[in-house]
């Protein structure tokens, strides 16, 4: 039997990913995705890939958006009327929008299928993914099956995968993460190499700057994972007496650019940016904030359990589930720990073990391997990360204690700025660190297996293969779970507004200026100093009122946004006050009438859903209650009835 002494030395150092191994793992994917997604890809522009929550308001975003001239600039007059929101709140990626924008108003043929594409780009994330993740697991010297098997089922198992079911589109896209992590690895092997970094500094600068235009809450967890890994590095070789003046001077200078072509070029773009309110609401909130026991909470679709399964549902913005292939192997770790401790302990009277035993567990590198030393910096960077997924607050034995947490950053940060809230989502920043301990744990596995086979322990050797084996298992349960769960009928086209088509009945462009669901909802804003305005729709009559707003081509003054200044909810909730709408609504209107659209289901007790929703807030439900009044008093003609819908005709400036 090979002894220990014989063992190969760890692996040296990875190797880029072979064409062939790229190939076979694009194809691989592309296939994964085309079954999974087939109804929607093989029928261009009949289906999408959720139609509720906030993926079916993205989706109508992006429809008002691309049908608008590109004189209107940037600001989509779909909702919030009469005042619009710029797209940069409406989730629809504007740094892949704005050139679909100008390719379908350059190529009208186009303009049906936008929606399409929207959701190829989406998709093509699991694609790109796979191939970022098979060049990050080789260059870290994970044997190419185990990199190439990892590399198709990590990006269906991760976070982002799970924001896909919720409609959370472009925080669901993989590369945004991977694609900056691959940029940072390579500028760490071509430093560790020698080689020129000029280029590095530049692509991963513009990699941090692409990830946030898809969504700005990366510019935050991309952000500050880099910051901090650059930080560690900087400092490690200062301490280490090396140079390092001039990683620190490019590396502010490429987070200065990030930070100056993303949230700076927001503030020149956004022409409201000075009203919008500098905090915002639910920050720190417990449904928000990571909870560490959803590592240990299956999702849906995982037929293979973990030993300690969390029992509580665990809110979506927490979901960040292990999997079978890191949780068994750290039990598979700890058991083989185990047994190597009792293999050589001390024999009675202080002997040494009477038989010595081939390695169970893999020789890791000496400090200053390549791989170890970024690995290791990866996961430290993400310490603080998690420590702000988690809050300023973790509540304890069911809020019988509150933990204060004095490392997370971004308590020290809120003292200064109350800006920092508007990451208000924490439980996203648990990204970087299930991305490092999954990739951390291939490495381990990886070298687990080589050294594992040099010492011809076979059945070591097959122990890591089926724990390789469980992340396909998880994979194709994920597929099918999204085959099934999700892809539907695009509300947005025929045939699914057929209904709406013939409450309508007759199209008159231009007559009128806008249309008015009734319940009326618009959520998206934080007011300060005048109660809460906040009205969430039900998602069936949200649906009405995109698909009215789609087959009328009036923008609807309801609204589903983020970060939408105070007033303008205000202005818009004075239109159910008693005496009408404010001077200052009234002088923003032109004076054409408003469509008028109400669902008496939801008054006549069919429906109760805003009643019980307004039932803390009483203000804004005696402004529900008062609608009849409110069209009595405003003198509406009702021009069509279709069971619980009616048009009305609303004349708001005589």
């Amino acid at each position: 039997m090979t002894s220990l002494a014989s063992a190969p030395p760890a692996v040296a150092g990875g190797q880029p990913a072979g064409w062939r191994w790229l190939l076979a793992a694009g194809l691989l994917q592309l296939l994964l995705v085309g079954r999974t997604f087939a109804r929607l890809l093989v029928h261009p522009g009949q289906y999408l890939v959720v139609d509720y929550y906030d993926g079916i308001r993205s989706y109508y975003s992006l429809a008002t958006f691309l049908r608008q001239p590109l004189s209107q600039g940037l600001l989509d007059h779909g909702t919030n009327y009469p005042f619009g929101e710029y797209i940069f709140y409406t989730d629809i990626a504007p740094g892949f929008s704005i050139p679909l924008h100008w390719l379908v108003r350059a190529v009208p043929a186009l303009a049906p299928y936008g929606l399409y594409l929207f959701d190829v780009f989406i998709l093509s994330g699991m694609v790109l993914g796979t191939l970022l993740l098979l060049s990050i697991l080789r260059r870290l010297g994970v044997p190419g099956w185990v990199a190439l098997l990892l590399s198709l089922a990590m990006p269906w198992l991760g976070p982002q995968a799970a924001r896909l079911g919720v409609g959370h589109l472009a925080l669901s896209y993989t590369p945004a993460v991977l694609g900056p992590l691959w940029l940072l690895q390579g500028l760490y092997g071509a430093w560790r190499a020698g080689r020129p970094l000029a280029r590095w500094w530049l692509a991963l600068g513009l990699g941090l700057i692409a990830a946030s235009w898809v969504h700005f809450y990366y510019l935050g967890v991309m952000g500050m994972w880099t910051g901090l890994f650059l930080l560690l590095w900087i400092g490690r070789e200062a301490r280490a007496q090396r140079p390092w003046r001039q990683l620190a001077g490019w590396g502010a200078a490429v987070l200065a650019a990030t930070l100056v072509f993303t949230f700076g070029l927001l503030q020149v773009l956004d022409a409201r940016s000075s009203e919008r309110p500098a905090g915002s609401d639910g920050y720190d909130w417990i449904e928000w904030k990571f909870q560490f026991t959803s590592l240990f909470k299956s999702y849906d679709y995982n037929k293979i359990k973990f030993l300690l399964e969390r029992t509580a549902t665990v809110p979506y913005e927490s979901s960040s589930y292990l999997g079978a292939f890191v949780l068994y192997g750290l039990v598979a770790v700890g058991v083989l720990a185990a047994v190597r401790w009792w293999q050589q302990r001390p024999q009675a009277g202080g002997q040494a073990p009477a038989t010595a035993s081939p390695a169970l567990l893999p020789v890791l590198p000496a400090p200053g391997h390549p791989t170890r030393d970024f690995l290791g910096l990866l996961l430290l960077a993400t310490l603080p990360v998690l420590l702000v997924a988690l809050g300023e607050e973790i509540h304890l034995d069911n809020d019988s204690y509150v933990l204060n947490n004095y490392l997370n950053p971004f308590l020290w940060l809120h003292k200064v700025t109350v800006r920092v809230t508007q990451f208000r989502a924490l439980g996203r920043f648990v990204w970087p660190f299930w991305w490092a301990l999954v990739l951390g744990f291939a490495w381990y596995a990886g070298l687990a297996w080589q050294q594992a086979g040099a010492l011809r322990r076979r059945g070591l050797q097959v122990l890591w293969v089926v724990l390789v084996g469980l992340a396909v298992i998880d994979m194709v349960h994920a597929t099918k779970f999204y085959r099934n769960g999700l892809t539907r009928v695009n509300l947005l086209r025929e045939p699914a507004t057929i209904a709406v088509r013939e409450l309508v009945g007759w199209p008159e462009p231009g007559r009128y200026q806008a249309l008015l669901p009734l319940p009326y909802w618009h959520q998206g804003t934080k007011v300060d100093d005048l109660p809460y305005l906040g009205v969430d729709p039900d998602d069936p009559h949200c649906n009405t009122g995109y698909q009215l707003g789609i087959v009328t081509g009036l923008p609807l003054m309801s609204n589903k946004a983020g970060r939408t200044p105070g007033y303008q909810a205000a202005e818009l909730q004075s239109m159910f006050r008693p005496g009408g709408p404010s001077p200052a609504l009234l002088a923003r209107l032109d004076k054409r009438p408003i469509l008028v659209f109400l669902d008496t289901a939801y008054y006549d007790g069919r429906n109760n859903f805003y009643r019980e929703q307004l039932t803390r807030f009483p203000e804004v439900l005696a402004l529900f209650e008062r609608t009849p009044s409110f069209i009595r008093e405003q003198h509406m003609r009702r021009l069509r009835h279709q069971g619980s819908w009616s048009l009305y005709e609303w004349q708001p400036k005589p």
